[in-house]
């Protein structure tokens, strides 16, 4: 635990133990354990620091099945850097017990794109038999016990960066390297197409360099820190290399990581802040049905972009209904929701809950693994919503000041 290490009695001591994060922890409030809260886990990894714990596969139990929201530190007075004690001490137990199966399964195709490519085609092969429809998840894996109750379904498209040229649009605000990561890459095509579409409709030229991969984020959240670091130098190389002005990605997490562990020559700005640069009166909302707003953790706590509502009433109107905890974690928490399922799917049924009872059929966000989750809860329970990213409901529009209207712009190929 080298962090820990270096700064013994000092990350530990910010947690004077008051329990004020027992108030905002979504696994605190579906556990109701003392484990399950901020300072349980602090205090956990306090333990093993000073070897009164030995690591062991309960104390995995303990530090894994955290969400790692950040809830806490926004709340905490001391300003403890919970994430930071909980992600060392996963390192900790990753190098002295190994990486679990399900861990190391997703190391290797998270590190291997030709081997994350062959499975995402035998994925898409066999859809029939874990899904119908991307955004419905409606297949027979859903429906078998197992799978609904301990399963993950991912869906699946044909790989975006091998089917999309590497540069797009004129340019004539300057240029911007699109990040595309894992699940925009091998998911949600649809999402990174509509990023591209708007970058391109707001005067940027897009540039999606081929050799960038998985951003890391995985590989810290299970304690593999040189994962992490072999993914942050290939991506820092491809990333530097594009001449752009700036880097983008349409995942917050994604954005997020970014942000916060490697040191770019260029800013890094999420889609989301393009959006709010740009303005509401530069977009139209496509559709027509009444839309709520899930904020993504590491938007809003992660990246402190905290303008989304504010946007969307502005360019909602009457169409926008404001969610209770709108900014509460949908319990994705990455690799957790495979490792502790009804964690994840406990977290996701009090999200579904507050989006059913705004009464609206599409739940906007900015991360496509939040629209994962989401589009899994409400599916489990059966409220009749779609998550969507916001990218796919925006479409940029050109002001005629001398004729006092708006058209939209053309789709990219026509």
């Amino acid at each position: 635990m080298e962090k820990l290490e270096d700064a013994r009695g000092g990350l530990f001591s910010q947690c004077v133990k008051c329990g004020r994060c027992r108030a905002v922890c979504p696994t605190f409030h579906l556990l109701h354990r003392e484990w399950a809260v901020a300072r349980g886990r602090v205090a956990l990894a306090e333990a093993m620091e000073e070897k009164l714990l030995t690591p062991s596969t309960r104390l995995e139990d303990h530090l894994y099945s955290c969400l790692l929201c950040m809830a806490c530190e926004e709340i905490c007075t001391n300003e403890t850097p919970v994430v930071e004690i909980v992600e060392s001490a996963r390192a900790v137990l990753a190098k002295t017990l190994g990486l679990s199966l399900h861990q190391r399964i997703l190391k290797s195709i998270l590190e291997d794109k030709d081997l994350a490519h062959k499975l995402v085609k035998l994925g898409i092969i066999t859809r029939p038999v874990w899904g119908r429809s991307k955004a419905e998840y409606r297949g027979i894996a859903l429906r078998l016990p197992f799978s609904r109750d301990r399963g993950l379904v991912f869906p699946l498209d044909k790989p975006f960066s091998s089917r999309f040229p590497e540069k797009r649009g004129e340019g004539q605000k300057g240029k911007v390297t699109l990040f595309l990561g894992c699940l925009l890459d091998y998911a949600y095509s649809d999402m990174a197409r509509a990023t591209i579409e708007i970058l391109v409709k707001l005067g940027y030229q897009v540039l999606i360099p081929e050799d960038q991969g998985c951003c890391g984020h995985p590989h810290l959240a299970m304690g593999d820190v040189e994962g992490a670091e072999k993914m942050k130098r290939d991506n820092v190389k491809a990333l530097e290399s594009s001449g752009a002005s700036f880097v983008t990605t349409a995942c917050a997490t994604c954005a997020a990581h970014l942000k916060q562990h490697y040191k770019l020559s260029m800013p890094v700005k999420d889609v989301t802040e393009v959006l709010l640069e740009a303005g509401p009166h530069s977009f139209r909302y496509k559709l027509e049905e009444k839309a709520t707003y899930h904020q993504p953790c590491h938007l809003g706590r992660g990246q402190g972009v905290n303008g989304v509502i504010p946007f969307l009433k502005s360019l909602l109107a009457a169409s926008f209904v404001e969610m209770a905890d709108y900014d509460k974690c949908c319990g994705f928490g990455g690799s957790m929701a495979i490792a502790y399922p009804q964690v994840s799917l406990g977290v996701g049924k009090a999200k579904s809950q507050n989006i059913a009872h705004t009464g609206c059929s599409i739940v906007l966000t900015n991360c496509p693994a939040c629209v994962l989750q989401i589009n899994r809860s409400l599916f489990l329970e059966n409220v009749k919503a779609t998550a969507m990213h916001l990218v796919e409901v925006l479409e940029p529009v050109e002001c005629s000041k001398s004729k006092g209207h708006y058209r939209s712009f053309p789709s990219i190929g026509q």
